[in-house]
């Protein structure tokens, strides 16, 4: 199962980062540039429920994508 989100900051996008490494995570994060500027785009091998309740324990703003 693969878990999608896009997160809008750098600075989040490098906590995001660093708490799935933390847990261990298996992820991608491709970088591209979205209209109100960069944007991270994560791809997560684990279950939707799990990331996005650890992004939100963490405060971390995500979009799902």
């Amino acid at each position: 199962m693969e878990t999608h989100f896009i997160v809008l900051s750098e600075t989040y996008a490098e906590k995001a980062r660093l708490l799935l490494e933390r847990y261990r995570y298996r992820f991608r994060m491709q970088k591209y540039t979205a209209s109100s500027g960069c944007a991270y785009h994560f791809r997560v091998s684990a279950p939707s429920a799990a990331i996005y309740a650890l992004l939100t324990a963490q405060g971390i703003p995500y979009q799902i994508s």
